[in-house]
């Protein structure tokens, strides 16, 4: 397929829908007491881990989303390559509700650990993706080539974000609370913007 207008294309309404299914799923971990009752308070202080999770998934997805707006927002056109690792990144964002899942289930455990592995080595893969995106299409003319200051600045930032995930994968079997921190202190780099928004081809 030749490359398209970004504008004609169903990428960012068909990854949308991705990213507003995987965030909303994560609700569904969130439990009420089954069986006979206990006090609500107790329940409740259970599931606190549960709750943490939660939230923290809920807002690096959506941090995610948002840098993906932002780096779709850089590309002008669209091929089927660049569709292709589009749909490689958003399986690594469909497979988040699960992985937050199996952390909250074993995160009071002896897997804890591996749980958290698991956790980071998604989002690691899943930041790869978004590289692998850019760079093909700076590389391939769909998007602005990394020339200029600014924008190798947006390409290193990609770059260094999976590390950083997975230095946190590797620092679970050390401490958990420190594992979860690194994920979100990696996030978090990605909420200021970044660089100007290349203006479309005439």
């Amino acid at each position: 397929m030749p490359a398209e207008s970004l504008a004609d294309s169903r990428i960012a309404a068909f990854s949308d829908g991705v990213f507003a299914v995987a965030i909303t799923l994560l609700v569904l971990d969130l439990q009420v007491p089954k069986g006979p009752l206990e006090r609500l308070p107790v329940f409740l202080a259970g599931e606190a881990s549960s709750y943490v999770l939660f939230v923290l998934s809920f807002a690096i997805i959506g941090i995610k989303w948002l840098n993906h707006h932002r780096l779709f927002a850089r590309i002008r056109r669209a091929d089927t390559t660049l569709i292709v690792l589009n749909l490689v990144l958003l399986l690594g964002i469909s497979v988040v509700p699960f992985t937050t899942a199996l952390l909250g289930r074993y995160l009071t455990t002896p897997d804890a650990p591996l749980a958290s592995v698991v956790y980071g080595v998604v989002w690691t893969l899943n930041g790869i993706a978004y590289t692998l995106v850019l760079g093909y299409a700076q590389r391939s003319g769909l998007a602005p080539a990394a020339s200029t200051l600014a924008e190798r600045r947006v390409f290193l930032l990609y770059a260094i974000g999976p590390l950083g995930y997975a230095v946190g994968a590797a620092i679970s079997y050390v401490s958990i609370p420190l594992a979860i921190a690194i994920y979100c202190l990696v996030v978090a780099a990605y909420i200021p913007p970044y660089g100007r928004r290349a203006k479309p081809a005439a």
